[in-house]
């Protein structure tokens, strides 16, 4: 899992990216968060599993997984308590979401030595 202010560091290509964005209604910010960081342990643990980016500003947010290959990515969609999470998205925390995913072919990257 990523620390805060870090970004994924993945393998070369080619790999997946599972693109969630997401605007928040008003709820239960604590149980959230707890679910946020159950998935985040989850998907850490899931085989194929690469690396998460995630952002959030004025209510929109912005997740980026990276996955092994497509099975990873439907085995992490199946995974029990993500269902659960999903359904309670739907229910009480999200106005509206879209979900993405693409086959990253190039990655590249600058990382500063200051």
């Amino acid at each position: 899992m990523n620390a805060v202010n870090q970004i994924a560091n993945t393998p070369a290509p080619p790999y997946y990216a599972v693109i969630f964005a997401s605007v928040r209604q008003e709820s239960d910010e604590s149980a959230y968060q707890r679910t946020a960081a159950r998935m985040m342990e989850l998907a850490a643990g899931q085989p194929g599993f690469l690396g998460v980016d995630s952002a959030r500003s004025d209510g929109l947010g912005i997740t980026v997984s990276y996955w092994q290959d497509e099975d990873a990515i439907k085995a992490w969609k199946h995974q029990v308590e993500h269902t659960q999470a999903r359904r309670m998205g739907r229910e009480k925390w999200y106005r509206k979401y879209s979900l993405r995913v693409a086959r990253v072919e190039r990655a590249y990257g600058f990382h500063s030595t200051d």
